[in-house]
């Protein structure tokens, strides 16, 4: 299979069924540019390595296929071939290279690095990031930190996904020398549970009573629910849960208050909450399971991407397969930036003032001044001609020269008529 990376996962998997058939005869080669795509292509190059050693024989520059045994091996050997092996590789080459490539394409084309994906929402340096850390999912956590639900309901066949975050005070979260911060501060969101209830018979009656039971065992300060195919089970769950069950319509709107000028703004709640949960994925705020724990999370933010932009509006559309894990993660970190913005913390406060002076208040408007100088310039035309016409007048006064044939004769007075 030639340019791997660019398939699906599942258009790997249905080319790769034909090995099961006969796993110690039929063998895959791959090749591909690398995308930064965290896929089957990257699993196969970083998490998958060969369980034997295939030697490389310098003089000859060829592997010794000799200690390779198909029998026994597991996983996939990695070759690695920059642009750099080819030889007509040069200074030249390089310049026209690096002039034709932006860095993240040089980096994939050239380098044939993974780097960063060129597309999709999230960055995939801070998701790896996010997921460095193996722990278990729990029912019992071992701090008081305040916790959330996020609940997605799929009405096209998905399973129903309910996903619990706590904010952990104690987890350190890199430094962020773009806000001022020298040294790592602590505080994230941890994904403490993700359970799945499957789409099937009576599947919504089902999660209402786990929700309803969750609730028992975390006692979340907030409970936010997708109402797209959940205003049923919204009612549900307020009648016995109270008003901690809010109804999210990604849909809609919600005000948004600055927090200096104090002033509400509109803004489309699907994009408010992307923006939000990438904004916190940057800082080093959210901690998700590794994925070898699971992959679920990990998988759709690398796989979310805009699929088009409102050519009216300009706002964006986003994937919607393969999501809803994710969407119920983003409920609850709208619910901690709703009733809980102290630990959110998307907007650092600037400190006040501690001077006082003046300042000009005087405002030059320069259409104003525009128009000022034009009228100026009019008025003064007017003057100069009406000097003009003064002088033209006292010329007439004193008479009119017709050289040596008429004199000078003065212009007779109104009597003389």
């Amino acid at each position: 299979m030639d340019e791997v990376d660019y398939l699906s996962d599942k258009d790997f998997e249905a080319i790769y069924a034909i090995v099961n058939e006969a796993p110690d005869r039929i063998g895959t080669m791959i090749a591909s540019t690398p995308t930064g795509r965290r896929g089957m292509f990257y699993k196969t190059c970083t998490q998958m390595k060969l369980n034997q050693e295939v030697a490389l024989d310098e003089e000859t520059n060829r592997y010794d296929m000799e200690t390779y045994n198909r029998v026994t091996a597991e996983g996939w050997k990695e070759f690695y071939f920059p642009t750099m092996v080819n030889p007509e590789w040069g200074p030249k080459m390089e310049r026209e290279l690096r002039k034709l490539f932006s860095d993240a394409a040089y980096e994939h084309e050239v380098l044939a690095e993974f780097g960063t994906e060129m597309v999709g929402v999230f960055n995939k340096d801070y998701i790896d990031e996010a997921s460095s850390t193996g722990y278990d999912y729990t029912v019992s956590p071992p701090h008081n930190g305040p916790i959330a639900f996020g609940i997605d309901w799929d009405k096209s066949g998905a399973a129903t996904q309910i996903v619990v975050t706590q904010y952990n005070p104690y987890d350190m979260r890199r430094p962020r020398p773009e806000l001022g911060e020298q040294e790592p501060s602590f505080g994230r969101f941890h994904v403490i549970n993700r359970i799945e209830i499957p789409k099937g018979e009576f599947t919504y009656d089902i999660a209402v009573k786990k929700i309803i039971e969750l609730d028992e065992v975390y006692h979340p300060f907030g409970i936010y629910a997708d109402a797209g195919a959940g205003e049923y089970q919204i009612e549900l769950l307020r009648k016995a849960l109270g008003d901690k069950v809010k109804r999210v319509h990604l849909g809609s709107s919600q005000m948004v208050r600055d927090p200096h000028s104090r002033e509400f703004e509109k803004k489309p709640l699907k994009a408010f909450i992307v923006n939000q949960t990438v904004l916190m994925l940057e800082r080093g705020q959210i901690r998700i399971p590794h994925r070898d724990k699971d992959e679920t999370l990990a998988r759709q933010m690398t796989n979310y991407q805009v699929t088009r932009f409102s050519p009216k509006t300009g706002e964006p559309t986003f994937t919607d397969v393969d999501e809803h894990a994710l969407d119920g993660l983003m409920f609850t970190l709208l619910a901690f930036i709703n009733e809980k913005p102290e630990l959110a913390a998307t907007v650092i406060n600037k400190p006040n003032a501690t001077k006082i002076a003046s300042i000009k208040k005087a405002y030059n408007d320069p259409i104003k001044q525009k128009q000022q100088t034009s009228s100026s310039s009019e008025a003064e035309l007017r003057r100069q001609s009406k000097r003009v016409g003064m002088k033209s007048r006292q010329r007439a006064s004193k008479g009119f020269s017709w050289g040596s044939r008429g004199g000078n004769t003065k212009s007779p007075s109104r009597g003389s008529w």
